[in-house]
């Protein structure tokens, strides 16, 4: 008899008691009785949230559910229930998937891949697949965080697993799950350099070299860094280096220091491998001041060398630092001015502004001080410390001469991209010259302007996933919490946006857009009063502070409190003729809106459109405004505005060529066999990737790309797998028995002792001595 097969799309959902088999042989009437429990509570569930239960084998369970959201609701209700009341310690792995029956079972790649999501997981915990986590994005009240790619058993790739977050789930870390991580490699995060010099204010020079090396490395195509906010985010902070590669997800970290004294400077580095935590590479650079750009360059060069050894193929470029035509004594004024317009402080900002300016009177030819500049004025702007009209319109001339000096850098078109985009509202151009900057070197600002950008034109989607990429780049970065906050809060999902506003402030307690979002944020959730005291809360900043006053008076709206709104507004109504016009106006426009005073908030836009208010470009996806949008005429200004046409293309992908073709490779990989049999290279404890490509007359980037793709390693592993073979000949042989373990490794051509006892125990299993005991005995 033939089965009939049908097929569907599915949320499959296995479940799976922990202990169960230990239990059963302390007690198999206890075990039984966790059991039932179980059962009880996952049939009662399913039945609330419309699963169907397949089966039922010994501890665990199958069942479908024609909803991914749903299947997720029962599995945090039986969670809850068995851990809250019943304290029964289960594991639950979801996946939503294609799958088939017939007439007796069920199966299909993703019945298997749910199963071993489950396997993977620990007591208390949800987890599932990156598929299902896309089917909950518009679902709010699902929040989920993702723990790596996972090497899964019989799947052919590494898949993408979350674990649903809630007071009452267990959120495991990544190292806790028990499947195999697989960690994106190529990847790197370079701490802050410790300032060493006698001089504590040289921590400006310390944290430029950091900076500047970021930047070289940042460069190099295929590896992946972590941008400077989140290398920053660890600065003084006493914490293992192993746990800050697991919360930046890098499988390698570079650390140094850098003592300045009168005009000699030393510079010491050294990269660690976070997976097994060893160094393997350190050096010390003593050199000249004078020599600073060589020394970036040269630092640069040697970081990216040694970690294409270790960690992969990519190609580097001759040189990473080009130097700037500027004298060392102004590079490290502009070292010290950036490092105080980071900080973001009005007076900071101000001073920053102060030294670039005095900068380019003497050396009016560099372009990285004007755009310093435009830096400054753009936060004294954005930040409320000056009228954004004026900010921008006296940072708009630096960035000209920034242009005109320089327009490749990325930086500029970032900038002009920007400058486009607010004052101007222009996004056909501010794409273009964001996608320019991309072209020219990938920043983590390109993926936060681009995720601001189309948030305007209500693309969300679009820019949830540049915003996602600028989090795996910034992982601590406040602007990107804010950013994907503000994302959620545009879509009215208010309760996600604020726990990304709350992120952003743990981060900056006073950056100041976060505050005014969170706040229109829990007006909007209903939650009126909670924002009233989150207004009242904010710090006083004087006559100048319209945050507080807008954000009260908007409160004061939604609770119905008449004369308190009337208040506020006749304040803000003041303040429209201070110097703080635009802001004044912004509020009352939200507040009047708030109101239900729809001529009025109408009125008051036309008069934003009139001057060309900057921010009005945001307010048209504020839900506050949202009964506007079938207002023809607030429809014709959004469109002034925004343009009519979709001015966001996505940008096309460039795929580059092979170095070297499969005949070319298979030649060379027969070449390479045959000098490492007959000459022994490495034997050399300080060969090199390019001492090995110079013996065959091969460019650097072709030797790179012919071990890791002609024998899928990368240069360590190639060269310390014929060294471990030497070393296991050399210690059966008679005449080393003079020897120690450790001096056979070194004649092996082995470096250190740390990357000799590291490579032996990953490729054998077990210690040196345990093999040696092991070969004795016998």
């Amino acid at each position: 008899m033939i089965k009939k097969v049908t097929r569907r799309l599915s949320a499959i959902m296995f479940t799976d008691i922990i202990g169960y088999t230990r239990l059963m042989q302390q007690s198999e009437a206890k075990a039984a009785k966790i059991r039932a429990i179980h059962r009880e509570v996952f049939a009662q569930q399913h039945q609330v949230h419309k699963g169907e239960v397949l089966q039922y084998f010994g501890d665990g369970t199958l069942s479908v559910f024609q909803s991914g959201v749903k299947a997720v609701e029962c599995a945090i209700a039986i969670q809850k229930i068995l851990h809250k009341n019943k304290k029964v310690p289960l594991r639950i792995g979801i996946h939503m998937g294609d799958i088939a029956f017939d007439d007796t079972e069920i199966y299909g790649d993703s019945v298997n891949l749910a199963s071993r999501i489950e396997s993977l997981g620990v007591e208390g915990a949800i987890l599932i697949s990156g598929q299902l986590n896309n089917e909950l994005k518009n679902h709010p009240h699902i929040v989920t965080t993702s723990l790596g790619y996972f090497e899964l058993k019989n799947i052919a790739q590494p898949v993408e697993v979350f674990a649903i977050k809630d007071e009452e789930l267990k959120v495991p870390k990544a190292s806790e799950l028990k499947g195999k991580g697989k960690q994106a490699t190529k990847t790197i995060a370079v701490l802050p350099f410790v300032n060493l010099s006698a001089v504590p204010d040289n921590e400006y020079f310390s944290d430029g070299m950091t900076e500047e090396i970021i930047n070289a490395l940042a460069k190099i195509k295929g590896l992946k860094v972590t941008s400077r906010t989140s290398s920053f985010h660890f600065k003084n902070k006493n914490i293992p280096i192993k746990e800050i590669g697991e919360a930046l997800n890098v499988s390698a970290i570079l650390e140094g220091s850098v003592r300045l004294s009168k005009n000699k400077m030393r510079i010491t580095a050294q990269l660690i491998d976070v997976k097994e935590d060893f160094h393997f590479w350190s050096e010390t650079f003593d050199r000249l001041i004078d020599d600073v750009f060589e020394v970036q360059d040269e630092i640069s060069l040697l970081i990216a060398d040694k970690l294409r050894e270790h960690i992969g193929h990519f190609e580097i470029a001759e040189k990473l630092v080009v130097a700037p035509d500027v004298s060392v004594e102004n590079y490290k004024r502009y070292l010290q001015a950036r490092f105080l317009i980071l900080k973001m402080s009005k007076s900071e900002l101000e001073k920053g502004i102060s030294i670039l300016e005095n900068l380019i009177e003497e050396q009016p030819q560099y372009s990285l001080a004007y755009l310093g500049i435009h830096l400054g004025y753009t936060l004294l702007g954005n930040m409320g410390y000056l009228p954004t009209y004026e900010a921008f319109a006296k940072g708009k001339l630096y960035l000209d001469q920034a242009l005109a000096l320089d327009e490749n850098l990325p930086e500029c078109q970032l900038h002009l991209a920007y400058d486009s985009f607010i004052p101007n509202w222009d996004l056909k151009g501010a794409y273009e010259h964001l996608q320019k900057s991309f072209e020219i070197r990938p920043t983590v600002e390109y993926y936060q302007s681009m995720a601001s950008f189309l948030v305007a034109e209500q693309k969300f989607a679009a820019a949830m996933n540049y915003i996602e990429t600028a989090l795996q780049i910034d992982p601590f970065h406040f602007i990107n919490y804010h950013l994907k906050g503000f994302i959620h809060y545009s879509k009215e999902e208010y309760k996600a946006a604020i726990s990304f506003f709350n992120k952003a402030l743990e981060i900056n307690p006073s950056f100041v857009p976060s505050t005014l979002y969170k706040g229109q944020a829990l007006v909007l959730a209903n939650q009126a009063q909670a924002a009233l005291d989150h207004f009242l809360n904010y710090p006083s900043d004087g006559d100048e502070d319209l945050l507080k006053l807008g954000g009260t008076t908007l409160a004061y709206a939604a609770l119905g409190n008449t004369s308190k709104t009337e208040e506020g507004i006749a304040q803000l109504e003041k303040a429209m003729a201070s110097n703080f016009t635009e802001r004044a106006l912004l509020k009352l426009i939200v507040c009047q809106a708030m109101n239900n005073r729809q001529e009025e908030t109408l009125r008051l836009i036309e008069k934003a459109f009139s001057i060309k208010l900057s921010m009005l470009i945001y307010l048209f996806t504020d839900p506050i405004l949202k009964s506007l949008r079938s207002v023809p005429k607030f429809q014709e200004m959004m469109q002034s505005v925004l343009g009519k046409e979709n001015t966001f293309q996505p940008p096309k992908r460039k795929y580059k060529q092979s170095l070297l073709d499969k005949p070319t490779l298979q030649q060379y990989r027969q070449r390479v066999e045959k000098l490492m049999r007959e000459e022994r290279p490495f034997l050399n404890p300080d060969l090199t990737l390019r001492d090995l490509a110079a013996l065959l007359d091969l460019p650097p980037n072709y030797m790179s790309q012919l071990l890791n793709e002609g024998f899928d390693k990368n240069f360590s592993e190639f060269v310390n797998t014929y060294r471990l073979e030497t070393f296991k000949t050399y210690l059966t042989d008679p005449e080393n028995k003079h020897l120690t373990i450790l001096g056979v490794a070194y004649a092996s051509g082995f470096n250190s002792k740390t990357v000799f006892n590291t490579f032996f125990k990953k490729m054998m299993g077990k210690t040196p001595k345990a093999y040696w005991k092991e070969i004795t005995s016998k």
